[in-house]
């Protein structure tokens, strides 16, 4: 009898351990995989979403070579082929434009950096000379655009569309009149608030 029951003792031992050895292994193989994935996909950084159009920077970089650059390509260094772009629709006609900014040394200077505006066909609306994003686009418009405020020698200038346009230097205009953008305003090119992505061309 004690046999018999030493016996039922070993074989619900041996049943029960197998499934917890199989258990085991399956989890160490999802956790396996999961880090294979996780270096594969690394965490990708929390652009804003206006910022990241894989297709459209695609167009973009073919306008910049082949149109908007091209006489200067050739002489540009690896390290100032960047942009970054935001699409945002200036006019409320449901297409957006595209604003693309300029950052590096080749397209900077001490006053800012070249900027530029182009419609949803890459037409330039406005070549921007000398500007130190971040841009303030409010909810007020103007001749049915919106008004840009960008920061110019410690104070804030209005960028108002007319004829077909913006200012394309902020340095050379007045003083807006008032001294901060509103709390409507959305922001662009900012590290704090809209954190872009950069292409490369």
């Amino acid at each position: 009898m004690k046999a018999l029951i030493l016996f039922l003792t070993f074989v619900s031992f041996i049943s029960c351990k197998e499934p917890n050895n199989k258990n085991t292994d399956t989890v160490e193989k999802i956790t396996i995989e999961s880090h294979e994935k996780e270096i594969e996909n690394p965490v990708q950084e929390n652009y804003a979403q206006q910022t990241v159009n894989d297709e459209l920077a695609e167009r973009i970089k073919t306008y910049l070579k082949e149109v908007y650059l091209k006489n200067d390509i050739d002489i540009l260094e690896e390290n100032d082929r960047k942009f970054q772009l935001y699409e945002i629709d200036l006019n409320d006609d449901g297409e957006n434009e595209v604003f693309i900014n300029f950052f590096t040394r080749y397209f900077c200077g001490t006053g800012g950096c070249a900027m530029l505006l182009l419609d949803t066909n890459l037409k330039p609306i406005t070549k921007f000379s000398v500007m130190n994003p971040p841009l303030f686009v409010e909810k007020t418009k103007k001749n049915k655009w919106s008004i840009i405020l960008i920061k110019d020698a410690g104070v804030y200038k209005e960028l108002i569309y007319s004829e077909g346009k913006y200012p394309s230097n902020p340095s050379v205009l007045e003083k807006a009149p008032y001294d901060a953008p509103s709390g409507h305003a959305e922001i662009l090119f900012s590290d704090d608030y809209s954190k872009a992505k950069t292409y490369t061309y």
